[in-house]
C-alpha cells in the first residue's frame, strides 16, 4: 500500500478489549464451575457506564455462555485461543503466527460467536467510536485519499462515511470483527470490487502469504522507467506505452496487495491509458503558461525533468504520483535520446521545431 494509517487511531479500542475480558471471564467460570455476576456487574467496572444499558449485548453474551457450557474443556480452550490468536493482527500479517477460522471451531459455537462481534462492530458506529476513529486518520493522511490504491478520495468526517473494511474478513475471523486494529477505512472500490471478504492470509490456492499491516507500514515507491513509449495498445486517442509497473522495495506484501486490488491492472486501465494524450497535452499548457518553448532536445528534456519534479513533490494527491511516474519514464528515454519519443513530445509542446510525428 501507499502509506500507512497512524497507530494513534485505534487507541480508543476500549470496547473491543472489554469484550475480551468479559469472554476470559466467562470462559474462566464455566471451567471452574462457579457464578458469574449478573448484568451488568459482569461488565468490567471502568466501562460499566457505557454499557450497563446495552442488552442486546447481555443476550448474545448469555447465548454465548450457554454454548460454551455444552462443549468439551479442549473445545473450550480452542475457542479461547481463537479468541487471542485472531486478534494478533500484526504477527498475522507478518506470517509470524497463526490462527483458527472460525470454521475450524465447533459449530455450535460459531454463530453466538459472529452474532457476538457483530453486534460489538455495530456498536462501535452508535458510540461514535468509529466517527472518531475516522476523523483521526483522515487529520493525518496525506491527501485525504485511499492508501490501497491512491486513486479514491476520502470525504471529510461526516455521514455516509468511508467504507469500514474487516481486514481479516469478518466471516473467517469474527473475533476480529471490533478490533480497531483490524478495522481500516478504504476508498468504495478498493472495498466493494475488489477486496470484498477475500481471505487477506492466504492466496487462492490456500498458501499462506505476507500481506501489508494498514497501521505499520512505510509504504512503496512506483516506477515506470521500463515502461516502452510506442509498445502499447492503440486507443482512441492513440497508441500509448506498453506499462512496466514496479514497486519498490520489493516484498511479498506488494504481491499481495497486487492481487487483492488489482492494482496494476487498475492503475493501466482505468489510468494510464484514458490519461496519457491529456497529460501530454496538460504538459504543452504547462509549457505555456512557464513560458517554456523547447527548440533542442536538451531544452525538452530539462522541461519534462522539471514537470516530472513538480509532480513528484505532490506525492499522491489527484493521482500525482501516477503522472509524476509518466513523466519521470518520458524523461529518461527522451535522456537516453530517444528521437522518436523527443519528435512526438515535441510536436504537442512546440510543433513549429518538428515535422509531425506517428500517430502516438
Amino acid at each position: 500500500m501507499l502509506f500507512g494509517y497512524p497507530v494513534s487511531a485505534t487507541e480508543e479500542n476500549w470496547l473491543h478489549n472489554c469484550l475480551c475480558e468479559i469472554l476470559h471471564s466467562i470462559h474462566a467460570s464455566v471451567k471452574t464451575a462457579t457464578t458469574l455476576p449478573a448484568w451488568p456487574e459482569i461488565v468490567p467496572e471502568p466501562y460499566r457506564p457505557r454499557l450497563h444499558r446495552r442488552t442486546g449485548l447481555k443476550d448474545r453474551l448469555n447465548t454465548y455462555r450457554t454454548v460454551l457450557e455444552n462443549l468439551t474443556i479442549e473445545e473450550q480452550e480452542r475457542i479461547l485461543q481463537s479468541l487471542h490468536d485472531q486478534n494478533q493482527i500484526a504477527l498475522l500479517l507478518s506470517c509470524q503466527c497463526n490462527c483458527d477460522a472460525i470454521t475450524d471451531l465447533p459449530q455450535p459455537i460459531r454463530e453466538p460467536v459472529k452474532e457476538l462481534f457483530k453486534f460489538a462492530f455495530d456498536l462501535l458506529t452508535d458510540m461514535e467510536i468509529r466517527d472518531r476513529h475516522y476523523k483521526v486518520i483522515y487529520d493525518a493522511v496525506p491527501s485525504h485519499t485511499c492508501p490501497f490504491c491512491g486513486c479514491e478520495n476520502f470525504d471529510a468526517p461526516r455521514v455516509p462515511r468511508e467504507a469500514l473494511d474487516h481486514y481479516l474478513a469478518e466471516s473467517k475471523y469474527p473475533f476480529a470483527a471490533s478490533n480497531l486494529r483490524n478495522l481500516v477505512p478504504m476508498g468504495n472500490k478498493c472495498n466493494s470490487r475488489y477486496k470484498l471478504a477475500q481471505d487477506i492470509l492466504f492466496s487462492d490456492d490456500g498458501t499462506r502469504r505476507k500481506s501489508f499491516d494498514p497501521y505499520n507500514c512505510t509504504g512503496i515507491r512506483l516506477s515506470l522507467e521500463n515502461s516502452q513509449p510506442f509498445a502499447g495498445t492503440l486507443t482512441t486517442t492513440g497508441q500509448v506505452p506498453k506499462w512496466q509497473i514496479e514497486f519498490a522495495p520489493t516484498s511479498e506484501e506488494i504481491l499481495t496487495w497486487d492481487k487483492v486490488f488489482r492494482i496494476r491492472e487498475r492503475y493501466e486501465k482505468d489510468v494510464l491509458d484514458p490519461a496519457f494524450k491529456s497529460w501530454l497535452d496538460d504538459f504543452k499548457l504547462w509549457c505555456k503558461s512557464a513560458k517554456i518553448a523547447p527548440s533542442s532536445d536538451q531544452e525538452l528534456v530539462d522541461g519534462l525533468n522539471s514537470y516530472a519534479t513538480l509532480y513528484e513533490e505532490m506525492g499522491i494527491s489527484d493521482r500525482a504520483f501516477l503522472k509524476a511516474a509518466v513523466f519521470r519514464m518520458l524523461h529518461t528515454h527522451c535522456q537516453q535520446g530517444d528521437q522518436r519519443l523527443i519528435s512526438l513530445i515535441m510536436s504537442i509542446v512546440n510543433p513549429g521545431q518538428t515535422n509531425l510525428p506517428q500517430t502516438p
